[in-house]
């Protein structure tokens, strides 16, 4: 095998594995009960953002969302430092563009083509996290990109 072999196989592996264990801490998330309050809701959506950040794509845009992730300077394209869309975007998170841009919807350097959605398609079919029963799979992609926008949305700085 080649160096660049050994290493897809190695970070597929630990992709796996980063899926089983998030897939595990949801459903002691999920165990925990309905929220109180819109905030602890909000804080609870967070939190399940949070783990999908660090799932898909903590590898390229890096633990601090700084865009300076492991796999960053393999791409021929910087990843974006999500850490200040508010402030170039004049004081307001854009959500509707990150979750465009997510879904694949806008085209984004680096993503592929405008036709190729990539997270849109693969939160459909993941089945690393349960999903209710009456949850489509397009159901399960616009939620899992609506908790990634507001966990986003919750690291912006000042």
């Amino acid at each position: 095998m080649t160096y660049r072999e050994d290493r897809g196989q190695l970070l597929l592996g630990v992709a796996r594995g980063a899926i089983l264990v998030c897939a595990a801490v949801l459903l002691v998330l999920s165990a925990a009960g309905p929220a109180d309050s819109a905030t602890e809701d909000t804080a609870f959506l967070v939190a399940k953002g949070r783990v999908t950040y660090r799932v898909y794509c903590i590898n390229c845009h890096g633990a601090k969302a700084k865009g300076d992730g492991t796999l960053a300077e393999l791409l021929t394209v910087k990843p974006t430092d999500l850490t200040v869309l508010t402030q170039e975007n004049n004081g307001t998170f854009p959500a509707d563009r990150v979750m465009r841009s997510v879904d694949g919807r806008e085209e984004v350097r680096g993503h592929g083509m405008k036709e190729m959605p990539v997270w849109g398609d693969v939160f459909q079919t993941s089945g690393a996290e349960p999903s209710g029963d009456d949850e489509t799979a397009e159901e399960r992609a616009i939620r899992k990109i609506r908790e990634l926008v507001l966990y986003l949305d919750s690291i912006q700085v000042e």
